[in-house]
């Protein structure tokens, strides 16, 4: 949010920067601001919003606040997301002050274009100063032109030339807005039709106050029922109408509509600023844009680049990223370590470990995937690549309601739902973006990787065909289509119903390429990064913790104490037992050809034995090495091996202590409770369980697995262990009791389920932010789950029918 800014004369300043889109608005900011800027929404809507500050040192005690404005090409709107960029210059938003200046970027290549906005904006009634961005890519392509004469045709506006990815002319756009600041700015010019200047003289005597600028009531006059007229008869009432009805009429008679009352004004004083200040050299010469699009571009080998550098963004976010992820498990896991070591056993450790820790643990785990998709996505952007990405794909979209620019979320999602999500604040319009969100949950994210990956080595057997496919390898492909199959006929469905859409002409201007900045590129990155973890991040470990307690929660004293007499039995043989090989091993010492140095080499090996299997290949060795020391190995030996069975019978007991106290939970009770809902999927409490405790974050059903089967969680999906207790597993109770829980038909029956229900607490607030509404989050999760119980229910039951 803003800060609020006072009227002292030193008071802190807003800065609006405003233009097309593609015309380099977020290279500039980010040019003026660096890193001083946060990323959010504008309240009450789903557009983003970007505000940054800079300080001047010849006025170091205020504070430049700058907004970046949304592109658009007109203020003309008529809904809500829409009329933001308007909203914003009149001072309407909530939170926000009418801005003191504002910043009109052109496209020195688009330039008769981007006047139209232009005139628009300097009817605001407020100081503009011009940045001509791409200064130089117009030079190249022959046109010319005169600072002075378009500063003149503007009225003497100040026009600043710019090059935004290289920083030039940034320095000087800042010295002349502060300029500007200080000076007593322009009325705006008078060139509408006498009909029109009418109307807004009239409105303005009668209903003028301090807010509301010429450009605010050409909004109220041309957008018949949009946003602007709206809100102004809600103020001013019937009388407003009225006059606003009257007024209008007589520009109707003699322009035929509003829109041509505006725009051929406009237009027609576009074209002649335009004229009176460019030339252009004869340039025959293609553009090197124009020269790349006819490879990037070309109906055959378009998508073709397109795919491959899809593949290679995709491989990249899982390959590169990996060494990263497993840094970060590995440093959240040692943060675990300290604390188990120096903290006794409780609920405060199990909070700190099991809630905490693993809490952001498994939110932070995804960072390197995220930044690397991120680079991508800004590098596509700012080279110029994104829209014709879009532009290649719409046509494969447009028949279901979406749009080429939903590729790009929908790909990330594919990494993880939530920056999928976040990508869609490049759709423009609502109910496209609406429509992506709601279906961008389905792609297959890395977080149900090892779901899938423990079912299909566990029940999905490995049979070949034509000798290069597999079955499992096919299944896993199944489950990746399926995801984005149902996308297609949700999105289908949606344009039909809820959502409906008139599918228009797709039009997306392709921008000059450009070469990246790198600032520009980092502080995007940052800034998308940062927005993930406080977003995503604070949610998913508020939930885990939430989990962890519903997990933790009520322990059973009996059970503990019972745990704890086993245990300190056990403990007690042990050490009798020790005890006994000491004195024998002593005995041994006191022999006079007993070899101390022998001794400690053969005790040395025996302490880096792990297993008992191990234990008898390294016996075997020291005899062949020590054939003299024969009674000593096998006594060391035997030592050995008792070691190995009491750390194995606590591991045991502490899994199985883990497990009572898990079954006993309140989240344990919830899944007996709930097991009758879900006994139609084939699924027993168990795994009900599991599937409740995996909401924050859907791997975290295999460490619940493992915890219930008394496996404990320190498991993952290649454990053989839980894949072998899950092949014994059996039915507790009911008609079924004895038989095999898992069977082909649960674990697809579970994996289809995961493949399509939205179990993730981070995603469902995700689109709750974006969209600035639950509805749409709770419609997408109630959706989604339907979805996945009804598609397991057939699943489970065909398979069952079938004998599997």
């Amino acid at each position: 949010m803003t800060p609020a800014l006072s009227k002292s004369p030193n008071r802190n300043k807003l800065i609006a920067i405003c233009g097309n889109p593609n015309c380099g608005k977020t290279t500039i900011f980010n040019g003026i601001t660096g890193l001083n800027q946060h990323v959010g929404n504008y309240p009450g809507v789903t557009v983003e919003k970007v505000v940054g500050q800079f300080s001047y040192p010849k006025n170091s005690n205020i504070k430049y606040y700058v907004i970046d404005i949304p592109g658009t090409y007109s203020l003309s709107a008529f809904t809500p997301d829409e009329y933001i960029a308007a909203s914003a210059i009149f001072g309407e938003l909530k939170d926000e002050g009418q801005p003191d200046v504002l910043i009109a970027l052109i496209d020195a290549t688009n330039l008769e274009r981007s006047i139209y906005l232009l005139l628009q904006i300097m009817q605001s009634n407020l100081p503009v100063v011009v940045g001509l961005n791409m200064i130089d890519l117009a030079e190249r392509r022959g046109i010319i032109i005169d600072m002075k004469k378009l500063s003149d045709s503007l009225g003497g506006v100040e026009v600043v030339p710019l090059v935004g990815n290289r920083g030039k002319g940034i320095d000087l756009l800042k010295e002349k807005t502060i300029t500007l600041l200080e000076q007593n700015h322009r009325e705006p010019q008078k060139y509408f039709d006498t009909d029109t200047e009418k109307l807004i003289e009239t409105l303005t005597d009668k209903y003028g106050n301090s807010t509301r600028s010429r450009a605010h009531y050409m909004r109220i006059i041309f957008d018949e029922n949009g946003p602007a007229e709206k809100s102004f008869l809600a103020v001013e009432g019937i009388e407003a109408q009225n006059i606003l009805k009257n007024g209008r009429d007589k520009i109707k008679e003699r322009f035929g509509s509003l829109l041509t009352a505006e725009t051929r004004t406009l237009t027609q004083k576009a074209q002649a600023i335009y004229e009176a200040s460019v030339s252009k050299k004869d340039h025959k010469t293609k553009s090197k844009s124009a020269k790349i699009d006819n490879f990037l571009l070309h109906p055959f080998l378009g998508p073709i680049v397109l795919a491959a550098l899809m593949v290679f963004v995709f491989q990249s976010i899982f390959s590169w990223a990996e060494p990263f992820m497993e840094m970060i498990e590995s440093a959240f896991s040692f943060f675990s370590g300290i604390v188990e070591a120096n903290m006794s056993n409780g609920p405060l450790r199990s909070l700190i470990t099991d809630g905490i820790i693993g809490g952001v643990g498994s939110v932070l785990i995804f960072i390197p995937q995220i930044t690397i998709l991120f680079i991508f996505i800004a590098l596509m952007e700012d080279s110029g690549y994104m829209p014709r990405a879009a532009f290649l794909v719409d046509r494969m979209f447009r028949w279901c309601g979406l749009s080429g620019k939903s590729f790009i979320p929908m790909l990330s999602a594919f990494a993880c739902a939530v920056p999928g999500i976040m990508a869609t604040r490049t759709i423009e319009d609502r109910k496209q973006r609406i429509m992506t969100i709601m279906v961008a949950p389905l792609m297959t994210c890395s977080a149900r990787l090892p779901v899938y990956a423990i079912m299909i080595a566990a029940f999905i057997p490995y049979q070949t065909f034509f000798g290069i496919l597999n079955l499992q390898g096919l299944v896993l492909t199944f489950l990746y289509l399926l995801g984005l199959l149902m996308a297609v006929v949700v999105s289908f469905i949606l344009k039909k119903t809820f959502l409906k859409t008139e599918q228009g002409t797709f039009m997306m201007e392709m921008p000059s390429y450009k070469i990246p900045t790198l600032k520009s590129v980092f502080i995007r990155i940052i800034n998308r990064v940062k927005a993930f973890v406080v977003r995503a991040g604070t949610i998913i470990m508020a939930i885990t913790i939430i989990i962890w307690a519903l997990s933790y929660y009520p322990r059973s004293g009996d059970v503990q104490q019972e745990y704890q007499n086993t245990i300190s039995q056990l403990t007690s043989d042990y050490e009798n037992q020790m005890i006994g090989f000491e004195n024998q091993i002593e005995i041994i010492k006191s022999n006079s050809e007993f070899n101390e140095t022998s001794y400690h080499e053969i005790e040395n090996l025996l302490n880096t034995v792990e297993s008992n299997s191990d234990l008898t290949v390294i016996k075997k060795d020291l005899i062949e090495k020590y054939p003299e020391n024969t009674l000593l190995i096998s006594l060391l030996e035997n030592q050995k091996q008792a070691e190995l069975s009491y750390q194995n019978s606590k591991l045991v007991f502490s899994n199985q202590l883990a497990g009572k106290q898990i079954r006993n939970s309140y989240l344990g009770l919830m899944g007996q409770a709930v097991e009758p809902l879900f006994k139609p999927l084939g699924w027993d409490w168990k795994i009900t369980m599991s599937v409740l405790a995996s909401f924050p974050a859907r791997e975290v059903i295999i460490a619940v697995l493992g915890t219930i089967y008394n496996l404990g969680t320190d498991i993952n999906e290649e454990s053989s262990s839980l894949i072998s207790k899950m092949k014994l597993a059996t039915w507790e109770n009911g008609d079924k009791i004895g038989q095999p829980v898992f069977t082909p038909g649960v674990a697809l029956s579970i994996m289809i389920f995961f493949a399509l229900c939205c179990q993730c607490g981070a995603t469902v607030v995700t689109i709750r932010h974006e969209t600035n509404s639950w509805i749409y989050a709770i419609a997408t999760f109630t959706y989604m789950t339907v979805l996945a119980y009804i598609s397991a229910f057939i699943v489970y039951q065909v398979f069952k029918t079938l004998g599997y």
